[in-house]
C-alpha cells in the first residue's frame, strides 16, 4: 500500500480495493514528482524553501501526522499540545525540504555541503583493519550521511530500502544513486555488512524506527522495540558501533558528527546482552539529539513505542491537562 495518503480515511479502502490503492499510489507519485520537477528548476536554496512550505501544508493532512504527534508526546511528555502541534508542523516542513532537495543531490555532492566532525581519531576509519557500523537516525536530510565517506576519505557503504511505491522509488532512486558510496539492499544487510566490515569498509544504516521483532531497549527512558542487528554484526566482525548525528545548517548545508565507537565491554561474554547494551547507548544518543532539536527528527514513519505504552502515556497527559 502507498505510504502517504492525502486523507487518512482512505487507508481502509486502499487495503480493501486494489483499484483505490493503485490510484493513491499514482497520486502520491505524481504529487512528489511535481514538487521535484519544480524544485529542479529552482536554485537549491529556493527549492528547499519550496519543499518546506509544501511539507508544512501537506504533512498535517496525511494519516502519518498522528505518528508525528504521538512520537513527540512520548519524548516530550510535559509539553502541551499547542507546542506538540507546532513542532509537528516544523517536522513536516523539514521532510518537505528533503523531497525538494532530491534533484539537487548531485550539486550537494559537488559543493561538499556536508561537513564531518569526527570525535575520535579518523585514522581508525581510514587505516584500521575493520570498518565500523555507523548507527544513524532519520534527521535533517537523511541522504547526507552517505556523503560521510567521500568527505572523510574513508570507504563507506550504506544500507537502503526501496520505496514500496515503485513509481516513487523510480523518482527517488534517480537522484539517490548519484551519491558516491556503496549501496547494500536491506534484504542483504546481515551477510553483506559483515563482509564489508571485515574488508575494512564502514557501513551506515538507520536504526531509529520501531522493529517489532526487536528487543525492548530503552529509548528516552521507555522500552521500545529496537533492532540489535547492527550491534550484533559489529560484534561478529570484531568492531564497534559509531553513533552518527546529522544536523541541518543554514544555507542547505549539513554537519555529520561521528561520536566515539561503542565497543563490547571488557569481560562481557553474553553476546545478546552485549548487543543490547550497545543499542541502549545508541538510543541514549538519539533521545538526546531529539530533545535538543526535535524539528530535525523524521518522526512520521511509525509509532516508535508499542501501542499499549503510548496509550498509557496519553492517559497520563490527559490527567495532567496537557492534551
Amino acid at each position: 500500500m502507498a505510504r502517504i495518503y492525502f486523507n487518512r480515511h482512505l487507508a481502509p479502502l486502499a487495503g480493501k480495493y486494489p483499484v483505490v490503492d493503485r490510484a493513491l499510489r499514482r497520486i502520491e507519485t505524481s504529487s512528489v514528482g511535481a514538487v521535484m520537477a519544480v524544485a529542479r528548476a529552482l536554485p537549491i536554496e529556493r527549492a528547499s524553501d519550496l519543499g518546506f512550505a509544501v511539507g508544512k501544508w501537506a504533512g498535517p493532512r496525511t494519516r502519518k501526522h498522528r505518528n508525528v504527534l504521538n512520537n513527540l508526546r512520548m519524548i516530550f511528555p510535559d509539553r502541551d499540545d499547542a507546542w506538540i502541534q507546532q513542532t509537528a508542523v516544523a517536522i513536516w516542513g523539514q521532510i518537505g525540504r528533503v523531497v525538494a532537495e532530491y534533484p539537487h543531490l548531485p550539486q550537494m555532492v559537488r559543493d561538499r555541503r556536508l561537513e564531518l566532525d569526527l570525535r575520535f581519531d579518523g585514522d581508525l576509519l581510514r587505516r584500521g583493519p575493520r570498518g565500523f557500523v555507523f548507527a544513524a537516525m532519520h534527521q535533517g536530510n537523511w541522504n547526507m550521511p552517505a556523503l560521510g565517506g567521500i568527505v572523510g576519505n574513508f570507504p563507506l557503504s550504506v544500507v537502503y530500502q526501496e520505496q514500496h511505491n515503485k513509481g516513487l522509488e523510480a523518482l527517488v532512486a534517480k537522484w539517490r544513486n548519484t551519491i558516491p558510496c556503496g549501496f547494500i539492499p536491506i534484504e542483504q544487510t546481515a551477510r553483506r555488512t559483515v563482509e564489508e566490515l571485515r574488508a575494512g569498509r564502514s557501513v551506515g544504516l538507520f536504526v531509529d524506527h520501531r522493529i517489532d521483532s526487536g528487543e525492548l531497549v530503552p529509548f528516552a527512558g521507555i522500552p521500545a522495540p529496537t533492532t540489535t542487528i547492527p550491534a550484533r554484526m559489529a560484534l561478529k566482525a570484531g568492531t564497534g558501533v559509531i553513533p552518527a548525528r546529522l544536523e541541518r545548517l543554514p544555507g542547505v548545508r549539513f554537519r555529520l558528527t561521528a561520536y566515539p565507537p561503542i565497543f563490547i565491554e571488557e569481560g562481557q561474554r553474553d553476546f545478546r546482552a552485549a548487543a543490547f547494551d550497545v543499542m541502549a547507548k545508541v538510543n541514549e544518543h538519539f533521545a538526546a539529539w531529539i530533545r535538543e532539536k526535535p524539528e530535525d527528527w523524521c518522526a512520521a514513519t511509525k509509532h516508535r513505542w508499542t501501542r499499549p505504552v503510548m496509550r498509557a502515556t496519553s492517559t497520563l497527559r490527559n490527567a495532567a491537562g496537557l492534551a
